[in-house]
């Protein structure tokens, strides 16, 4: 068993003197820290004002005994405690049930084994240590998971607002491209209908793709035989791409990873027929316009 390393402060709690010199030689001699109480109520009133780190406890006391002191401190101690062990000349059962109902972590009985004393001290104390580490981490962990928490919600919170104006811009966009379609198509393919000479309607239809090209840009980045080219995702990529969006960025907005938007990237890329690593592909699609 791993002995800790700095020293040990231990409260002894007896209304015998001769148990407490006992007791002392004994813990003096091993390295430890030592405080002493010869009554409960002195034993709370020490600990309020100096933490041990571990105490030594007996039962039979006046007017309050070790298991009401035990209790009373019990209520008062914070999420790591204080472990207290029960050293006492009662042996039956019962009495050792009753201490570690008043929250004793150990129970030794009177007269003790000084060997026994000390490899219970220090099993205990490691433990405690062991505890309070683990508190420690816990407590950290939680507050790292807060702040995580709290990023992830201001994450959402943007995403949320990205969205919320790409929809807009999406509505304005689309109802643009209504009110031109509307305009400048519609009576297009009117005048298609009703002529009759075909070098005419080929260049009505003519007319028409040009126009229909001009209105598709946005959504299309290339034209109609990009479109043709492109799967819908690797569209909207292309599209976000154009915008000067990173890689991250257009993963946030597609909900799709980062090493897939790369994937992506390499197919449009190969589909565009840009053999050229050192080619970007932002300025490439922005050169299609």
């Amino acid at each position: 068993m791993e002995f800790p390393d700095s020293p040990c402060t231990v409260l002894i709690v007896d209304d015998d003197p001769f148990g407490i010199i006992q007791l002392q030689i004994l813990l003096k001699d091993s390295g430890y820290e030592l405080i002493t109480a010869s009554d409960g109520a002195s034993a709370i009133e020490i600990v309020s004002r100096q933490q041990p780190d571990i105490i030594l406890l007996d039962i039979i006391m006046p007017n309050m005994d070790g298991y009401e002191t035990c209790q009373r401190l019990k209520e008062n101690e914070g999420p790591e405690g204080i472990p207290i062990i029960f050293l006492s000349g009662l042996h039956s059962t019962e009495e050792k049930i009753n201490a570690f109902e008043a929250g004793g972590v150990d129970y030794i009985t009177k007269p003790f084994s000084e060997k026994e004393v000390l490899i219970r001290l220090r099993t205990h104390l490691t433990l405690h240590r062991v505890n309070k580490r683990l508190v420690h981490e816990l407590e950290n962990r939680d507050e790292e998971l807060q702040n995580k928490e709290s990023k992830v919600q201001d994450a959402n919170t943007a995403l949320k607002v990205l969205l919320s104006a790409i929809e807009e811009e999406k509505k304005e966009l689309a109802e643009r491209v209504q009110f031109k379609a509307e305009k400048l198509i519609l009576p297009k393919v009117r005048e298609l209908s009703e002529e009759r000479d075909a070098e005419k309607q080929e260049a009505l239809l003519l007319e028409i793709e040009h126009v229909f090209q001009k209105l598709t840009k946005p959504f299309v980045p290339g034209g109609i035989e990009l479109g043709k080219a492109l799967s819908p995702t690797e569209l909207q990529i292309v599209n976000l791409i154009k915008q000067g969006k990173s890689s991250k960025e257009i993963s946030e907005i597609c909900n799709i990873s980062v090493s897939t938007i790369a994937s992506h990237r390499k197919t449009i890329r190969k589909k565009l027929n840009i053999t050229n690593r050192k080619v970007n592909l932002y300025n490439y699609l922005s050169s299609m316009d």
